[in-house]
């Protein structure tokens, strides 16, 4: 292509006879000409490629090598960074309604965390958690300060190891300013930080969080893992709906026993029976009823866990925190078979002996020291 200018001169050196036509590089070489053939506008195109670099000359066929200019960094960089401020508010709105919904309703209720408050004089052992859990029948106006059923649940986070000790109610025990009397009655007398100070200074356990969970909210936690799986002999059978017609006027009954499902009020009409054999039937019952939620939340669907802690964390009054919560949840992915144990147990406790005391009430007897040691035993291995 050739430039007017060099056009127009070399025509008119053609009139003198010295015509020379040559040959020069013109913006219509430009690829970035218009289809018309028309050069673009140069402060335009000036402008447009303001931003860019040059052609990187150092590789051969390379394709052009840009950088923004210095005064574009900033506005750019805001842009991208305000986006992502977008990205990380929405999915923290995602995390915070989540943990709302799951653990909204957990009735927190912190107990002290000195030793001396707890009574504790024992010391433990790191990734064993120790948890007093509490089942408190609100049937009976008399007895709804009283927890009918105690435990310790002792979780190692490690092996994923779960043991559950029941404690009978009516073992005669001190309790700080009462003096000697039933086990229970310190829930009664003290509420949950009474009940676990006594736990710990009588067996020297070094339990420092509680659960309680009245039995007719426990039926929803029941319901809300499907039912239960239970082996029902036909005397239980009867006792479970005669229970029920007492306590659940127009639920339905338990129609069938051997291994079957029970839903929430058929599950806690099961472990109040205590009629046809003993006490220590019946904490082995209440036991069953624990294991039985936990084997049927392993056969939940993950998207179900929600809905289910949802409803556990409504029911249940505790000193565990909602992250304590979520640290013991993954226990639930171990295949474990929770170990059971009872104190006292007559195969154990051999001094063991149940009568009436002075005061009237009827009372378990047995050396609490040695009891102590088996705890320790069971919960440490040792």
């Amino acid at each position: 292509m050739y430039r007017e200018k060099d056009y127009n001169r070399d025509k008119a050196g053609k009139s003198r006879g010295k015509a020379k036509v040559v040959k020069t590089q013109s913006v219509f070489d430009d690829p970035a000409a218009t289809k018309k053939g028309m050069p673009p506008n140069p402060r335009r195109k000036a402008k447009r490629a303001e931003p860019f670099g040059e052609r990187d000359e150092g590789r051969s066929g390379s394709r052009p090598a840009f950088s923004f200019a210095e005064d574009e960094k900033p506005a750019l960089r805001r842009k991208g960074g305000k986006k992502k401020w977008w990205i990380i508010f929405g999915i923290a709105l995602l995390l915070a309604g989540f943990w709302f919904y799951t653990m909204g309703g957990l009735n927190s209720h912190p107990l002290p965390k000195d030793d001396a408050s707890l009574g504790i004089s024992a010391g433990s052992e790191f990734g064993v958690i120790n948890i007093a859990l509490f089942g408190v029948d609100a049937r009976d106006n008399g007895d709804a300060g009283r927890s009918d059923a105690m435990m310790i649940v002792s979780a190692d986070v490690f092996s994923g190891d779960l043991k559950m000790i029941s404690l009978l109610r009516d073992s005669k025990v001190p309790v700080e300013g009462h003096g000697e009397t039933k086990l229970n009655h310190a829930y009664a007398y003290g509420g949950p930080e009474l009940a676990v100070k006594t736990i710990n200074q009588v067996f020297h356990t070094d339990i420092r969080e509680f659960a309680t969970v009245n039995f007719n909210q426990l039926s929803d936690i029941v319901d809300a893992v499907g039912g239960v799986t239970l082996d029902v002999s036909e005397a239980e059978r009867e006792q479970i709906n005669a229970l029920i017609d007492e306590q659940f006027p127009g639920s339905p009954h338990l129609e069938g026993s051997g291994n079957v499902v029970l839903d929430g009020n058929q599950a806690i009409s099961y472990s109040r029976i205590r009629k046809i054999d003993s006490d220590n039937a019946r904490s082995d019952r209440q036991q069953e009823v624990l294991n039985g939620i936990f084997a049927s939340v392993k056969t939940m669907h993950v998207w179900e866990y929600p809905r289910f802690i949802h409803k556990f964390s409504a029911a249940v009054d505790t000193s565990v925190s909602s992250l304590d919560v979520f640290r013991l949840l993954p226990m639930i992915f171990h295949d474990f078979e929770p170990e059971r144990f009872t104190v006292p147990d007559i195969q154990y406790e051999t001094d063991l002996k149940g009568y009436k005391d002075s005061d009237g009430l009827w009372y378990w007897h047995y050396n609490l020291d040695r009891a102590a040691d088996r705890i320790h035993g069971i919960i440490y291995g040792d």
